[in-house]
Formats: C-alpha cells, sequence, structure tokens
C-alpha cells in the first residue's frame, strides 16, 4: 500500500514536469515567435511610441523606416533620420541603423528610460545654396558613434568616427542640457552690424573644403563639452595631425594642428587658442620651413563684443619672392568686433636673423608697429585714394637693421621710427650709418595736400650708393669726386602727384615742386673734373633752379668766391668767380679746341680772374666767359713773358682780349683787342704795338712764321704795329700787316743801324713796301714780293732796292770778312723781276750802279790788272777810280754787262762779261791809257792803242779766285812784267767746273 501510493506520487510528478516542460517550451517557442516577428516586421506601434516619446523627452527627434528587435542588440531603428520641421536651411543627419539601448533594470520595473544609441553608417549632410547658384553640400559621411544619455538631461558622445572632407573625423564629448541642442538657430537673418549669416558661411566653407585635398588622409580629432542652453559655454579641443595638404593658401608638410576653445567666465566670452606647426609650408606668398604658430583669440573685459587677438608665427627660413629671413618671428596683437574681422586697433613685430634679398642681405632685421582708433579724424577725401583705409587710425612703427650688404651698399645700421596722425604721415627719426658715415632725417608727408616736407644730415660718400639713384640723378652725381665724403645739411619740400595718378610723370609734375635748402663741404673733391683742396656754400633749388650764393673753394694755387646758378629745365649754368685759378684745372670744362688753345700756354703762377661763366652743360660749345683777366710769369708757345693783363670775353668759341697789356722785361706789347676765334681757327690782332723782340712774337704766332722770319734780326727790338689775322694751326690763310721800325737791323750779310717799312703777310706771299733804311753811311730804299707756296721748292720772290752813297769799304767789310783797303761812295738800284730762292739760275732782272772816288783794287775781280799795271808805272795798278758806272741784267742766275766802266786820271777800265750768282765769272777788261785826258784824251789812247791790247785780259775762275790770261799775247812775253804769276799761271791746271757756293741768298 505504501509503495503503491509512492509510485503515484513519482508518476505525478513526471506528469506535471512533462507539462511543465511543455509549458515553459511554449512559452519559449511564444517569445521566440514574439522575438521574430519582432525582428522581421518590427515594434508594434504601443512599443515604438513611448520609445519614441522617451526620446524626444531626452531631446532626440527620430524618424525611421521601421523599429525592431535585433536579437543581441536590441532595439534597432533602420534609416534614421533625426530632426523636425523640414527646413532645407538646416542640417540634416541620418542613419542606416540606430540602436536603442534601455535601461532593463528600470525596464524589469515597467520604466522606460534610453541609455543609449548607437549610431551605423551614419551621414550628415547640410546643404547651402544661394541664389542663382546650384547647391553646395557639406557631408560627413560614414558616421559611427556611440550618445550616452545621461540622466539629467546630459549626453555623452562617445568614439565617434566619421570621415569629413579627405579626413579621418573622430569626435567626443558631453553636453549638459542637450534636449536644447534642438533649439539652436543656425539661419537667422542676418543683423545689422553683424558677420554674414551661417549659411554663406557654410558656402563659403564648402567651397575651400573642395579645394582641399591629402595624398593620405589626414586624422582630426575634436572634443567638446559645454551646456546645450549656452554656446558660449563649450570647450572644445581639435587636434589635426597630415602628412601633408595642398589648400587653396599653399601646401604644407607634416602637419599637426592643435584648436583649443575655452568657456568664458564670468561676463567674458569664449577664446581660442590655436597652435600649428609643419615642416614646410609653401603659399603663394611665401615659403617656409619648420613653422609654428600660435594663435589666441580672446574677449575684452567689459566689451563682450570685441574680441582680442594674439598671434605668434616662427620659422626656421622663410623665402619670398622679394626676400628670404632665418629665424625669423612674427608677433601681432589686435582687437576687432564680433562681427567684422576688420581690426580696431593692434600691434605687430617682425624680427630675423639675417634677410636677403636680390639687393643685398643683413643681420638682425626688427620692424614693429602699433595702430589704434584715431580719435575724431578728419573725413577723407575721394581722392585720398587708398590712403582712407588709414583714416580711422592712428599708427605707430619704428624699426632696424644692421649688416646690411649688397653690390652698391653696405650699411652698418639703419633704424627709422615715424607716426600716422591722419591726415600727417611722418618719419620721425631716420639713421643709417653706411660707408664710413651717416645720414640722418626726418620728412613729413600731408595726404591732403600731398605736401612732403624733409631734412637731412649726410656725413657719408653718396657716390658708393650712385647704382641705386635714377639714371639722371646718376648723371647729375657722375661730375663730383671727393676723397672724403662731404657734409651736407639741408631741408626741402616737394608736392607729390595725385594718388589716383598711377603713372604720374614725375620730371614734368613733381620736379618743378621741388624745393630745398641747405649747406655743404668738402675736402679733396672735384666738380666735372675741376680740382678744390676744399669748397662750401650754402645752396637752394627751387622753380628747377640751383642757386648756390656764396661759394668758396680753395685751392693750391689760391681762393676762389663765387657765385653759382644752374637751370634743371634748360640745362644752362652760370658761375661767377673771383680768385687766382691755375687754367689747366679748367680744361675738363672747355671744348676740344678750347683746350688745344690752352696747351700753348705754361704758367708758374696762377692767373687771377674776376668774372662770369655762363654756358650748357651738354653743349661746351656754348661756354661764354666775360670778365678781367691777371698773369704773372708764364709763356705761349715756349716765349716768356713777366706779366700781362686784360680784359676777357669768351662766347660761341671765340676768345677776345680786350686792350691787352703784356710786359717782357723792358719790353712791352699791347693791342686794342686780340681775338682768337675757334670757329674759324684765326687770331685776329687789331692795333696791335710792340716793342718786344719780334722772333719772340714770331715764335708765339707759330713757328713757320719763325722760320720765315729768322734771317732777319733786329739786335734791339724794334716798334711794331700789327693788325689782321693769322691761323691757329696751319698758316695757309693769313693777313698781317706790319710796320716796323728799328735797328739795328741784320740780313744775310748786311747790318744797317736803322729800317723801317710794311709788311704784308697775305697767305702764301709776304709784301715789302716803303722799305727805308741807313745803309753803310747811306741809304737804302726798296720793296719786295715773296711766294712762299708750299708745293714746290724754295720760294718765288721779286723786289727792286735803291742805294745812295753807300760806304763801299764797309760794305765790302760786311761781305767780305778779310780786311780791305776798300774806298768810294755807291749808287745804284737793283730790280729782280722774277727768282726762286732754291735756283740761283732762275734770277731775272736788271740795274745800274755808280761809285765814286773808289778805290777798289783790294776786289780781286779788278785787282787782276792790278799787277800788270803797277808793272808799266809803279802805283798805277793802285790808283784811285775817280768814278766807275755800270748797266746790268741779270738772266738765267747771271749778271750780264757790257757797259762797266772804270775811270781813273791815268786810264780807263772797261769790262765786258758776265757774272754767275754761283761766284763764276766770264768776262773781257782792257785798260786804256789817258782816255781821259782833257781834249787829247782821244788821241793818246789810239797812239796807244797797242798797249791797250795787250792789256786785254779774259777773266775767269770765281769772284774770290779769279783768273785771268792775256788775250793777244802769250804768257811767257808777259813774264819779265811778273815772271812768278806767270809760271804759276802757266802750271795751273785749272778744274773742269766749281760747285763754289753762291754768293748771295734770297732772303
Amino acid at each position: 500500500m505504501a509503495r503503491a501510493g509512492k509510485s503515484r506520487f513519482w508518476r505525478k510528478c513526471r506528469i506535471y514536469f512533462r507539462r511543465f516542460r511543455i509549458t515553459v517550451l511554449l512559452v519559449l517557442l511564444a517569445l521566440l515567435s514574439i522575438i521574430v516577428y519582432l525582428n522581421q516586421h518590427g515594434l508594434p506601434d504601443f512599443v515604438k511610441r513611448p520609445v519614441l516619446e522617451e526620446l524626444r523627452a531626452r531631446g532626440v527627434d527620430l524618424e525611421f523606416s521601421r523599429m525592431r528587435l535585433r536579437w543581441y542588440r536590441g532595439i534597432v531603428a533602420e534609416n534614421v533620420r533625426f530632426g523636425g520641421v523640414e527646413d532645407p536651411t538646416l542640417p540634416k543627419l541620418s542613419a542606416k541603423e540606430v540602436e536603442i539601448d534601455l535601461n532593463l533594470r528600470l525596464l524589469s520595473r515597467l520604466q522606460l528610460q534610453v541609455d543609449s544609441l548607437g549610431l551605423h553608417g551614419g551621414n550628415l549632410a547640410w546643404s547651402v545654396a544661394k541664389t542663382n547658384e546650384p547647391a553646395r553640400t557639406l557631408t560627413v559621411k560614414d558616421i559611427e558613434a556611440t550618445l550616452r544619455l545621461a540622466p539629467g538631461d546630459e549626453w555623452r558622445l562617445e568614439d565617434f568616427r566619421a570621415g569629413f572632407a579627405g579626413a579621418h573625423f573622430v569626435l567626443s564629448g558631453t553636453v549638459t542640457n542637450a534636449s536644447a541642442i534642438r533649439d539652436w538657430k543656425f539661419a537667422e537673418r542676418k543683423q545689422p552690424g553683424r558677420g554674414p549669416q551661417w549659411p554663406e558661411r557654410l558656402r563659403r566653407l564648402a567651397e575651400t573644403l573642395d579645394k582641399i585635398s591629402f595624398s593620405s588622409p589626414p586624422e582630426l580629432r575634436l572634443m567638446l563639452d559645454g551646456d546645450g542652453r549656452d554656446l558660449q559655454s563649450f570647450t572644445a579641443r581639435l587636434t589635426l595631425s597630415a602628412r601633408d595638404a595642398d589648400t587653396p593658401w599653399g601646401k604644407t608638410t607634416n602637419v599637426l594642428m592643435t584648436a583649443r576653445l575655452f568657456p568664458g567666465a564670468g561676463r567674458k566670452l569664449s577664446h581660442l587658442e590655436l597652435n600649428l606647426h609643419a615642416a614646410t609650408a609653401s603659399t603663394r606668398w611665401a615659403d617656409a620651413a619648420h613653422l609654428e604658430l600660435e594663435l589666441l583669440l580672446d574677449t575684452v573685459a567689459l566689451h563682450t563684443n570685441l574680441v582680442d587677438g594674439t598671434l605668434s608665427v616662427r620659422a626656421a627660413h622663410a623665402q619670398t619672392k622679394w626676400a628670404s629671413v632665418t629665424n625669423a618671428q612674427f608677433k601681432a596683437n589686435w582687437v576687432h568686433s564680433m562681427t567684422n574681422p576688420i581690426p580696431l586697433s593692434g600691434g605687430g613685430e617682425l624680427r630675423a636673423a639675417t634677410a636677403s634679398t636680390r639687393w643685398g642681405k643683413a643681420g638682425n632685421v626688427r620692424f614693429a608697429a602699433r595702430f589704434d582708433a584715431a580719435a575724431n579724424p578728419p573725413p577723407a577725401d575721394g581722392l585720398w585714394s587708398w590712403w582712407t583705409n588709414l583714416q580711422p587710425y592712428q599708427l605707430d612703427w619704428d624699426g632696424e637693421l644692421t649688416g646690411l650688404q649688397s653690390e652698391n651698399l653696405v650699411a652698418e645700421k639703419i633704424s627709422c621710427a615715424g607716426q600716422w596722425r591722419t591726415p600727417l604721415l611722418a618719419i620721425t627719426n631716420l639713421r643709417a650709418e653706411l660707408h664710413d658715415g651717416a645720414v640722418t632725417g626726418r620728412a613729413t608727408l600731408d595726404v591732403a595736400t600731398r605736401e612732403a616736407e624733409f631734412s637731412v644730415d649726410s656725413d657719408f660718400d653718396v657716390q658708393k650708393i650712385s647704382p641705386l639713384l635714377t639714371p639722371g640723378a646718376r648723371r647729375w652725381m657722375s661730375r663730383y669726386t671727393w676723397a672724403e665724403p662731404p657734409r651736407v645739411r639741408g631741408r626741402g619740400a616737394v608736392t607729390l602727384p595725385a594718388w589716383t595718378n598711377r603713372q604720374p610723370d614725375w620730371r614734368a609734375e613733381v620736379q618743378p615742386t621741388l624745393r630745398l635748402a641747405g649747406e655743404f663741404a668738402v675736402t679733396n673733391g672735384t666738380f666735372r673734373g675741376v680740382a678744390a683742396d676744399w669748397a662750401r656754400s650754402h645752396i637752394t633749388y627751387s622753380n628747377l633752379i640751383w642757386h648756390l650764393p656764396d661759394l668758396e673753394a680753395g685751392r693750391p694755387e689760391g681762393q676762389l668766391r663765387g657765385v653759382h646758378v644752374a637751370d634743371d629745365r634748360t640745362k644752362e649754368f652760370f658761375f661767377q668767380v673771383h680768385g687766382a685759378i691755375d687754367p689747366q684745372a679748367l680744361r675738363p670744362v672747355l671744348s676740344t679746341n678750347a683746350q688745344r688753345g690752352l696747351d700753348y700756354f705754361t704758367f708758374t703762377q696762377p692767373p687771377v680772374v674776376d668774372g662770369e661763366v655762363r654756358g650748357h652743360w651738354r653743349q661746351h660749345d656754348r661756354v661764354s666767359f666775360q670778365g678781367r683777366l691777371a698773369i704773372t710769369n708764364f709763356t705761349f708757345r715756349e716765349q716768356s713773358a713777366d706779366s700781362v693783363v686784360a680784359e676777357l670775353r669768351y662766347t660761341n668759341r671765340v676768345l677776345e682780349f680786350i686792350e691787352p697789356r703784356l710786359w717782357r722785361g723792358t719790353q712791352a706789347l699791347s693791342a686794342a683787342g686780340i681775338t682768337a676765334d675757334f670757329n674759324t681757327g684765326h687770331i685776329h690782332f687789331t692795333n696791335g704795338f710792340s716793342t718786344a723782340e719780334p722772333m719772340v712774337v714770331a715764335h708765339a704766332i707759330g713757328p713757320k712764321t719763325a722760320r720765315h722770319l729768322e734771317p732777319y734780326h733786329f739786335t734791339q727790338p724794334p716798334t711794331v704795329r700789327v693788325n689782321g689775322f693769322v691761323p691757329v694751326k696751319d698758316l695757309d690763310i693769313v693777313d698781317l700787316h706790319f710796320a716796323v721800325e728799328g735797328g739795328p737791323f741784320e740780313w744775310w750779310k748786311f747790318r744797317v743801324p736803322q729800317i723801317a717799312g710794311n709788311v704784308h703777310w697775305l697767305n702764301d706771299t709776304l709784301i715789302l713796301t716803303n722799305v727805308q733804311s741807313e745803309f753803310y753811311w747811306g741809304n737804302a730804299t726798296g720793296h719786295a714780293f715773296f711766294d712762299m707756296k708750299q708745293d714746290r721748292p724754295g720760294s718765288d720772290f721779286n723786289f727792286a732796292a735803291n742805294v745812295a752813297n753807300v760806304n763801299l769799304a764797309m760794305l765790302m767789310a760786311d761781305l767780305f770778312t778779310r780786311t780791305n783797303q776798300l774806298e768810294g761812295w755807291l749808287n745804284g738800284q737793283i730790280i729782280i723781276t722774277k727768282a726762286n730762292s732754291a735756283d740761283s739760275n732762275s734770277w731775272q732782272g736788271y740795274g745800274r750802279a755808280r761809285l765814286r772816288d773808289g778805290l777798289i783794287w783790294e776786289i780781286p775781280i779788278f785787282g787782276v790788272l792790278s799787277k800788270p799795271l803797277d808793272s808799266i808805272a809803279p802805283g798805277l795798278g793802285n790808283s784811285r777810280v775817280t768814278e766807275a758806272s755800270a748797266k746790268f741784267k741779270i738772266a738765267n742766275g747771271k749778271v750780264y754787262s757790257d757797259s762797266l766802266e772804270m775811270r781813273a786820271p791815268a786810264m780807263r777800265l772797261q769790262y765786258d762779261g758776265k757774272v754767275g750768282l754761283d761766284g763764276s765769272v766770264d768776262a773781257r777788261v782792257e785798260a786804256e791809257f789817258l782816255r781821259d785826258t782833257w781834249l787829247i784824251g782821244r788821241v793818246v789812247s789810239l797812239v796807244l792803242w797797242p798797249v791797250t791790247k795787250m792789256l786785254e785780259y779774259k777773266i775767269t775762275g770765281t769772284l774770290d779766285h779769279p783768273k785771268s790770261e792775256p788775250v793777244y799775247i802769250p804768257k811767257l812775253i808777259l813774264m819779265p812784267l811778273n815772271p812768278f804769276q806767270t809760271l804759276e799761271d802757266l802750271f795751273t791746271i785749272e778744274p773742269k767746273s766749281t760747285n763754289a757756293p753762291p754768293v748771295m741768298k734770297a732772303p
């Protein structure tokens, strides 16, 4: 019984167990069916509705195609869209799936709470459109994120990953009062005075992102924390890391950027910090290496609508198309409005260890500037052009650099400071230490009137920076040189061209307005090649005219004082000079012809000049001079003079000496005027008067003149008057008139105590007229003509001469150097109608001669009969000639006469023959005894005819060594009369010819 009861118990247990198992299996099957249903067909509305309300209460609005249960993932919404009202201007967030994580603990208590949302395949699109332009869209794709919906309306974003603009994007953060996010307004209309609308900003961002590319995707991390009710409370940290980037602003490599946004405290708004590091950066403005950038934006205390910005940029090397720098650092700070990025005030400083440009390089470069809003600035004018941008500000700056080196400029240090106070721009301090000197200056510019004023103080060598000047300034500076830099001090003003004139004519518009006033001092300098030991003057420049009112210059020979005026418009200049100066120092400013004329002078003491010089800088032929000149101890063409004074005038290449006076010891020269015309090459003499040696004057005129006058010699300077002209170089065209009077005078073998006459030198001819002279106790008159053409040897000439009462002994003493016992008084005339000085056979002419009371047997040609006559009657061969006369003609260089008759008391000599100008003789002579006896002379001569024929001789040989031979009587018969002479003549061999030099030469 007990066993049967026990068996029924276990059977019932098995039955209940089976039922329980079946029930459990049915329940599990039902649950599985429900899960499969919820997975395949989605949650029913009564389930979705509380979930959506819970999300909406937590600040999340979802729209989805379906919501279903996904096994281990829980509730999953598919094809989800976030947001409420459809507004095309708002961003659109969508996701393929959103996992809704419910709080199971509360759910077990039948309380619904969503703990988190998991986004998969998310996509954020923000479309921005502009009128008449296609829409642009900003897209964040492949979003994978987990959003924790913490109690207290707090969101925690964990592991947000997405792709944005080619970058890997990682976002995390926490937002309190998150439900207020849906109240954020991104599309409000632009308010007056505010910046662009959000759509416009996003459109610009979209356009910019389209232009950015990366060779490999960068990584961007963003962390956000804040209160959804207050945007100013957010803290953000953004980190961007990229191997390289190609942006509209340039290219970079190894970029690391960190940006931090800090919330405001108290009444302050949020502030931003940005740090950027790049191995290289290349933009259209510059290239940099090892670039570091720090940016800080903060609000201004008590002015929450203003932003205080600070920027610091450093680069190991930076290069632009203008310059390159090393270890460069730029710092700036500014204040701008929240709605307008244009700064209201600020400042900056640039430093660099070195800086290089195509013009040179420098070290330790520094430039700093500070600007602020101007207080009550005057209104800007439309004519200010770009200066209107500076009208609202006031600006101060300063800068310096050291070790400046360039091809044309070396400066140890340059510093500058200045300011802008509308409308005045001022350089308050400029100083440059360069080229062993320094320059300091100040300047102001009135933008409204365009009037610039400046002052400068300089003692550096300006010539060493001439390549930096304009071509015109270089030409102007090239006129000056100096051994030591000049000291210059001055001030000036100029009116600049209109600011709207992009291509002004500086020479025509600006230079006429330039005004200068100052002074300079220089040592060991030159001006256009004219040297000076020192020079100084005040200087002004106005209306294109330079004026030096008190110019002083010192040279070794003395000090010069003067005034200088130069016109930049006409290029004309004026000098007023007083003092002593070596004319050779003026060679560089003289024309070529004037320099050649100056070469004829040598000065032992500088001339004293008081005059004015005018001319044209570019046309030397227009140089003119007028003044007075005093010279001592100088030479002209190697002819010395003690002193000369004259008034000078030089113009149009004509040099005039007005009333010059020259002294040479006791000798003097003067004239009403002497003019050297370098246009024609002539020197003109007007009423010249000289008591100087003629050869000195001849050498001064020229070597050819000296050669022509060399045969004519005055032992005492004569008195000479001259008019006419003579060439400076070639004596082809000459017209000089001389009136000469003086003595003693020598020509050839003649010497006279006094001579006077007129000389006309015309081109290649020399004409002597009215020649009068004391001639060996008698007198002589005559005239002559000489043709001195250079195309043939010698000179053609003709002349006529008359002598009266000439002492034969004195005349022959000069013609023959040996002593003589000649006596008598000679009268005669000789006329040469044609002759050439190089050919004695060319002489043609005629003449006559008459001798009174003469003793002429010492003349060899007459003395040939002296011994035969003495042998007939002692003393007969030395008897005095009471009268001798002859007429002769000259042809082919020989003098012919058939009427030479010599009368003595006891005889008459008859000569018939010729004498050559070379000294040769060919004549016959006969002696008639008692031919001139009163009444019976002819009868006696006839009776003595045999004796006459015996004494008829043929004379040959030369005038100095005549040979005589009886014509009819052999010499042996005459041997008793003169035995030794006869033997000598018999045994003497006659030479075939003679080369004896001519006795007379043409002048």
